[in-house]
């Protein structure tokens, strides 16, 4: 069989799946990131605020383009370790009927003589 040797924990994968996919739904970054339209300057002080504003206008864009990224990426993991999962289970399935397959579509004779040095004659006593 394909694969032997490999070891997954489907269960850790599909729970690490679902705290990232929860970690998605969560709105874990301050509002200001969403901000859909660019923040005005008010009156006072309006060369410091003017130049304040025009680099938090930069800023937030760039952020939140981050942020779309960073969830964007979460839910591609999410979505690799949730199939990985699923993959395992598949392969684990497959191995099971391939052996139960096995046993019951092998004739009843084609069972292989066993090594009479295999045979105690004292088996069964002490």
């Amino acid at each position: 069989m394909s694969g032997d040797g490999i070891k997954g924990d489907t269960d850790a994968m599909r729970e690490f799946s679902a705290l990232i996919s929860a970690s998605i739904e969560a709105t874990p970054v301050s509002p200001i990131s969403r901000i859909k339209d660019s923040t005005p300057c008010p009156g006072g002080l309006f060369d410091l605020c003017q130049h304040l504003t025009s680099t938090e206008n930069e800023t937030i864009p760039k952020l939140q383009t981050f942020i779309t990224m960073v969830e964007q990426g979460f839910a591609a993991y999410a979505s690799f370790v949730q199939q990985t999962a699923m993959n395992y289970i598949r392969a684990d399935e497959a191995g099971r009927r391939e052996i139960l397959t096995a046993f019951v579509t092998r004739p009843a004779g084609d069972l292989p003589e066993i090594d009479p040095r295999l045979l105690d004659p004292r088996a069964g006593q002490r």
